[in-house]
This record gives C-alpha cells, structure tokens and sequence, in this order.
C-alpha cells in the first residue's frame, strides 16, 4: 500500500472516530509531532526503525506528548501510526486529514496566484462567487508572484482557474496553431 493510500484511510479514521470539536486540536498535535521529529534525526529514526521495541516507542511518544501538551486523543492516534509503522507518511497523513476534516465541515481552500496584493474586498467578493460554485464554505490563501504579468490564477482543490495575461496567451496560440 503506498503512502497515499495509507494517508487517506488514516483521515478516515480521523474524521470518523473522533468528533468534530477534537479534531482541530489533534490535528495540530500530530503537526507539531511531525515538525519535532523532522528536526531531529534521532527522533525521527527512533519513531521509524524497526531496532527499536514498541514499548521504547510508546515511552517516547509518552514523553513527548506530555512536552507538547498532546490531548490524549492525539496521542492514541500517533500511537496507532507508530506502531503500525506509518511515521515515513505522516506529511501525507496530516495532509489527507486535513482534507477530510475540511470535507466534513464543507469547507475548501483556495490558493489565489496574483502579481500584487489583492484588497479584502475583492477577496470577499472572489469567495462568494467559489463558494457558490463549490457549495462549500472558501478560505482563501494569496500568493504573490511578480513575475505573472496580469491577471491571477485561483486553484480550487484540483481544479485551476487561470485568467492570468500569460494563460490567456497560451490558449491564443493553442487556437493559432489549430
């Protein structure tokens, strides 16, 4: 099973087996978990290699959820992914959680690519009209990128809106050379 594969069933599980009001908290728990351990490489290879015995891991995980003020919660879920060796995927963990904690509470992202700043009124107005399309309640997230000449592209989940001039220039010679 690879890693996405993996990822998804854990954020199943998540939204499933805990309820909504819990899930933000151990969310955060198990970034903060993998922000830890991708710092230090002794940690992440304790949480990993198979040298280790379940109960040394389970101590250390014990330690460190009391370091990082875990809710119990986050740390039975870290548990289970430890001891059935899933740390290597936990970036995609989180990532698949995250998507189906947003699923559940109809909510979607939205990455706006723009060459200035965008003001909040034109960002409002950009979440009504994706929510509207979307059903779903949008948080917006404004990336700045000089070198894109006018316009701005909006990326929806998978889906890519892109009015930028150089996107409008790619369809123009797509139907030139037709």
């Amino acid at each position: 099973m690879n890693k996405n594969q993996v990822a998804n069933r854990y954020g199943r599980i998540l939204v499933d087996a805990y309820e909504i009001k819990d899930i933000s908290a151990i969310l955060e728990g198990i970034k903060t978990f993998s922000k830890v351990i991708s710092l230090s490489r002794k940690l992440k290879l304790l949480f990993v290699s198979s040298i280790f015995k379940d109960e040394e891991k389970e101590k250390a995980l014990r330690a460190m959820a009391s370091n990082l003020k875990m809710t119990p919660q986050t740390e039975k879920f870290l548990k289970t992914i430890i001891m059935r060796g899933h740390v290597p995927a936990i970036k995609e963990i989180i990532a698949a959680s995250v998507s189906a904690y947003n699923e559940k509470l109809r909510k979607m992202s939205a990455v706006v690519i723009s060459p200035v700043g965008l003001d909040r009124a034109y960002i409002d107005r950009l979440r009504s009209v994706l929510k509207a399309m979307t059903q779903k309640d949008i948080e917006i997230e404004n990336r700045f990128v000089p070198s894109l000449l006018g316009g701005f592209i909006v990326r929806v989940g998978s889906t890519v809106y892109d009015s930028s001039l150089r996107g409008q220039f790619r369809l123009l010679r797509a139907e030139l050379t037709r």
